[in-house]
Formats: structure tokens, sequence, C-alpha cells
């Protein structure tokens, strides 16, 4: 594998003002891409299951074509962390950003046709957008010091709330006027314009990306050390549950995505069974993502302060509190999944900047790239999973069973 490229990166030795203030540049350029990136990434995922439900009349798949996402951005974590090693963040993040915006393209043909495997792919697709994303937050720490890394990284998934909030509300109050309000029965062509706004969106992220994430981050800290950057692989697992913090930090990202997608991929649909209009279930999915991101500047500033263990337990006590309170929810009562979505939202937010900081600091950097690509590939993968069993357990057991499930892995981070 090729070294990292590191001209002209000697300037920014480290505890210099000149690395302090690509810092926050670099800080201030992901949150630009975020943005958008978010809110194509929303957009697309908040309608994907009704229509994937529209389409085939079954939970399970509508299920399936949001949970693809999660599917997506765990095949595409480790080709994205290799190009980030080969070519840096840049590179990396760019490509994500490309291929789900074709991934949109093709999710609003496939409403324009009624095409169900087509919607699959392309929401697979969107789902390396959304790896570029996660990744973003640890590009954000490439440069950060002991003292602001939780901060650096919660910065960066707090530039998301704009977007990630709008998303929902707007793809799917759009759709509604479209349709004429109608979310369950109207014609599946109302789901084009939602992923016609993520495929413009995805564009805008991929070019902040391009034409200013220079220096690249990852390149400058490689310049710190000798020796290749590592790859995500078994090995790179290995190294994680080796590390008494790493299997802290990973317990705490794959518990928390797991509890957090299993309930909000089969909630929107929960409600329209429950008689609710697109417009409340999109409110509900931005109060929920809201959650997850609007208070990540909060939940850096505890763990730089106190320490992530303490992080994740408040984490674990928000998940098993929402999973709860929508347990006890019928599908027609709004207020209870927006509060229940709200909390778990909350404590997905401490679980991943806690573990993300944790995971960061607990490896140097030649490292670093390797493990934070196969913990996010580990937190994918256990989503889609949990989105995937979800869907099948509303079916089968309902949706109470599926939240109490919640609280039970919520629990568990918590011991």
């Amino acid at each position: 594998m090729p070294e990292p490229p590191s001209q002209g990166c000697t300037q920014y030795a480290v505890g210099t003002p000149a690395r302090a203030a690509l810092q926050r540049r670099t800080v201030r350029v992901l949150q630009l891409a975020v943005v958008p990136g978010g809110l194509a990434m929303t957009s697309a995922f908040s309608v994907a299951a009704l229509l994937g439900n529209h389409m085939t009349g079954s939970e399970t798949r509508g299920a399936l074509a949001a949970v693809c996402l999660s599917i997506g951005s765990s095949l595409a974590g480790v080709p994205l962390a290799a190009l980030m090693a080969r070519s840096g963040r840049r590179v990396g993040l760019r490509t994500g950003y490309l291929t789900g915006s074709l991934g949109a393209a093709l999710g609003g043909v496939s409403a324009l046709t009624g095409n169900y495997p087509l919607l699959i792919v392309g929401m697979l697709a969107v789902g390396t957008a959304q790896a570029s994303n996660l990744a973003a937050r640890y590009a954000g720490a490439d440069l950060a010091t002991d003292a602001n890394r939780a901060a650096s990284i919660s910065l960066v998934l707090w530039a998301g709330t704009i977007g990630s909030v709008l998303g929902p509300t707007l793809a799917l109050g759009v759709k509604s006027v479209f349709d004429g309000g109608d979310v369950d029965t109207g014609p599946t062509t109302g789901y084009v314009i939602p992923y016609a706004f993520s495929v413009v969106l995805f564009l805008v992220a991929a070019a902040v990306v391009s034409a200013r994430l220079r220096p690249d981050p990852l390149h400058v800290a490689a310049a710190d050390g000798a020796g290749r950057l590592s790859l995500p692989s078994l090995a790179e697992a290995g190294r994680i549950f080796a590390h008494p913090l790493g299997r802290v930090a990973l317990s705490a990202m794959v518990l928390a995505q797991a509890v957090m997608v299993g309930i909000m991929t089969v909630t929107p649909i929960h409600m329209q069974d429950g008689g609710q209009s697109g417009v409340v279930i999109g409110v509900m999915m931005s109060i929920h993502i809201s959650g997850m991101f609007a208070f990540s500047p909060l939940m850096g500033r505890l763990v730089d302060r106190t320490g992530g263990e303490t992080a994740i337990l408040l984490g674990a006590v928000a998940l098993a509190v929402g999973s709860q309170i929508a347990a006890g929810t019928e599908g027609m009562h709004a207020p209870g999944h927006i509060w229940g979505l709200f909390l778990i939202g909350i404590g997905w937010s401490a679980c991943i900047v806690a573990g993300s900081s944790l995971l960061t600091a607990s490896f140097p950097v030649q490292r670093r790239v390797g493990v934070q690509a196969t913990a996010d590939v580990l937190m994918t993968t256990a989503g889609a999973a949990a989105g995937i069993v979800s869907g099948l357990t509303v079916e089968q057991r309902g949706y109470d069973v599926l939240s109490r499930w919640g609280v039970v892995f919520s629990l568990l981070l918590g011991a």
C-alpha cells in the first residue's frame, strides 16, 4: 500500500498555531459537507420504508428497503476506508457522496416505475453516503488534541442537525402535498421529489469536500508518525476487543445503533397503520433526528470533562426510557412516539460521541483508519440486522414487543 502523501504537512506540526487553525478550518469544512449530506440521506431514508411497503404490501419488505441504508453503509465501510488510507479523507468522502447521489437517482426511478428491486439497489448505494457522513466525524478528530477530541467529533455531528432534521419533514410533507395528503394509498410518483432532492444535495456535499478539504487532515496527521495506515480487518477487530476502552467504545456504538435503527425503521409504518399523516410522521422523524444530533456539542463537552463511560451510562438510560415509552404507545398516538424516539435519539448521541472519542483516543494515528472503519462496519452491520429483524418482529409479535427488546439491549449497555 502506498504511503499517504505528506508533502507540505511539516508546517502543521503538533502544538503549532498553524495546526490549531487547520483543525478549526477542517471542522468547519466538514460541517458544511454534512449539512447537505444529512439532508439528502434523511430525505431518502424517511420515504424508503413507506415506499417499499406501498409497492409490496409487506411491512417486512418496507423495513428492508429502509434497512438497506445501513447494509449499504456496512458494505461500503471497508472499501471507503481503504480509499482513505491510500488517498486521504477528501477522496474517500467525495466518493461516498457521489455514490449516494447515484443511489438516490435509482430510488427516484424506482418510484416512477414501481420497481421494488431498484429501490433496494438505490438504498444500498445511498448507504455509501451514510458511510461518508459517519467517517466525517473521525476526520474532524484527525488533528484534534486529547482536550478537544470529543468536542471536535460532536461539532461535526451537530452540523448534521440542520439537514437531518429538515429532511423527513420536507420529504414527507412534499410527498403528502403532491399526493393530496394520502401517504398510504397515493401514487408512488409522489416519492420521486424527495429522491430528486437527495441527488442534488449529495452532489453539493461532494463538491464542498472536493474543493475545500485541503490539505487533507489524514495526510497531515499521518505525517506525525512513521508507517502505513492500517485498513479494516479481523485483526483490527481483534485489537479493539483486546483493548479495555476499545471494547467499551465498540459496545456502546454497536448496541446504541441496533436499538435506534431497529425501532426507528418500523415506527413510521406503525404510525401509518394507526392513521397518522405523512406530515405527522415527518415531524416525529425530525424530532427524533434532532435528538440524535442537536445536542452533540453538549455530549462532547461531557465526554471531554468526565470521560466517555459517564456519557455511555447516561445514553443507556435514555435509550431504555425511550424504548419503553415507544413500547406503550399505539400507532394512533403521536406524542408517545415523538417523546420515545426523541429520547432514543439523545441516547444514541451520547453513546456515539463517547464511543467514537474513546475509540480514537485508544489507538495511535497509524491504526485509527483501520479501527475506526472496522468499528463502523460492525456498528452499521448491527443496525442493519436490527432493522431486518424489526420488520419480522412487528409482523409476527407486534411493535410493543420489538420496543421492549430495545429496553433489554439498552440495559445491557448500561450494565
